[in-house]
Order: structure tokens, then C-alpha cells, then sequence
């Protein structure tokens, strides 16, 4: 499994999930397949950084393309939710990718300095909690482990690899089913995770994916490099088009 194959697993999952929101009444098992996109998203987003992370031009480069993909995406991702261009009901993933990989760059740069990067995460999850952004405040802090585990995984085994990402998923799926309920009480929480039981499956089963990534690139393609850049919100735009057109011929 290359990075071109993650990549491309990322972005048809993220549009089966994606029709579903927009088409299907957000049916179950398309929003299971669903969930496997951000966790490759969030994996790319690690694992490109480390590979850059001693080229200052590269990561400033990349830094700033994501803040432009992220501001475009914006718009892109409150029309198709909404059919509207700016809706602050909820952010679109892209910001927590941003935070994300601001957070990657504050760990290097502060290595030596814990303290910094434990206040860094803390306030970052909360922007991510309050902010109403996806995936609550375990957003970046995926990111944050997903690149430790890239900077000390590596040369394992699959099964060593599957055991390691299992258990970062499952802590982090508990405090998002957790935090999807805002920390009521333990019961609501017994309820929210039982409803979306079939959202853990996809969780896994991305696991599975990234075990068997081998860490080459694969493909090199620049069309392909083209459309996975924008395809986020290209395609978020398409389908609120296609709703919205939808709607007015009913």
C-alpha cells in the first residue's frame, strides 16, 4: 500500500460519505466508509510533514497552500451542508487539518521544550471543541499521535503497526463519541457509542490500511497531484450544485 493508494482510498471514501450527507438521509453504512477518510487525511498530513520537516521552504510552501485550501474550503463545505456559502454552524475539516499541521511544526520546533507543545495541543483541541470544528477537540490530537507513532513505527511489523494504531484509534474514538455528547454523563455516552457502533468498524478497517502502508509514494502523477489538491472542495461545491439543482426542478 503506497501513499498514492491511501490517497486515492481517501478521497472515494470521503465522497461516499459526502453523498450520503447530501443525497441519502445520511445512510449508516456510507458514513462508516466514510469515516475512514479523515484518518488517512489525518495520516497524510503527519506523514508528508515528517518527510519535509527539515526543508523550512518546503513546509512553509505547504503551510501556506493548506491556509488557502482551507479558506476556500470553507464556502465550499457550508454549501453543500447548507446550501449556503457562510454557515458557523460547524467548520470544515480542512481547519482541523491546519491546526493540525501548525501543531506538527510548534512540536519540532519546541522538542526540548514539552511544556510548550502540551499547552500548544491543549488549546488547539479546544479551538477545535468550542469552534464547533469535525471531529471535536480529537481532531489535532490524532494528528499529534499518528506522527509519533510515523516517527517511531516505521521499520515494525504489520502486526506490531495494526496493534499500535488499533489502540491510538480506540482512545481516540471514545473521547469522540464522548465529547459528541459534551461529556454528559457516562450513559450518554454508552448510548451515543452503541448508535454509531458501525462508525468503529470504518475506524478499523482504516487502521488496516495504514498497517499496510509501506511508506513509498507510488504513482507520481502531477494531473493526479492536481485533483487530489482541490478535490476537496471541488467536489463539495459539485454536489451542492447538483442538490441545489436538484431542488429547484422538484
Amino acid at each position: 500500500m503506497t501513499a498514492f493508494h491511501l490517497k486515492l482510498i481517501a478521497m472515494i471514501t470521503m465522497t461516499t460519505d459526502h453523498i450520503a450527507i447530501v443525497f441519502v438521509e445520511n445512510n449508516m453504512i456510507m458514513r462508516s466508509i466514510g469515516r475512514i477518510a479523515f484518518l488517512l487525511y489525518a495520516f497524510m498530513i503527519a506523514e508528508g510533514y515528517y518527510h519535509i520537516k527539515d526543508k523550512p521552504d518546503r513546509v512553509k510552501e505547504h503551510l501556506i497552500k493548506l491556509a488557502c485550501l482551507t479558506v476556500v474550503s470553507e464556502f465550499a463545505y457550508d454549501y453543500m451542508e447548507t446550501g449556503h456559502f457562510v454557515d458557523w454552524s460547524t467548520q470544515s475539516v480542512m481547519l482541523v487539518l491546519l491546526l493540525g499541521m501548525i501543531g506538527l511544526i510548534i512540536t519540532e520546533k519546541f522538542k526540548k521544550q514539552p511544556w510548550i507543545i502540551v499547552i500548544t495541543y491543549a488549546a488547539f483541541a479546544a479551538i477545535n471543541y468550542f469552534g464547533k470544528l469535525n471531529f471535536k477537540l480529537v481532531g489535532v490530537l490524532l494528528i499529534f499521535a499518528f506522527y509519533q507513532y510515523v516517527k517511531h513505527a516505521r521499520e515494525l511489523s504489520f502486526l506490531k503497526k495494526l496493534l499500535i494504531l488499533c489502540g491510538i484509534i480506540s482512545v481516540y474514538y471514545y473521547l469522540y463519541t464522548w465529547a459528541r455528547v459534551d461529556f454528559e454523563s457516562w450513559s450518554a455516552w454508552v448510548e451515543k457509542f452503541v448508535a454509531f457502533w458501525p462508525w468503529l468498524v470504518g475506524h478499523y478497517v482504516a487502521m488496516v490500511i495504514l498497517a499496510a502502508y509501506n511508506g513509498k509514494p507510488g504513482l507520481r502523477n502531477k494531473a493526479f497531484q492536481v485533483v487530489y489538491s482541490v478535490y476537496y472542495p471541488v467536489h463539495m461545491f459539485a454536489l451542492g450544485l447538483i442538490r441545489s439543482c436538484y431542488f429547484s426542478v422538484l
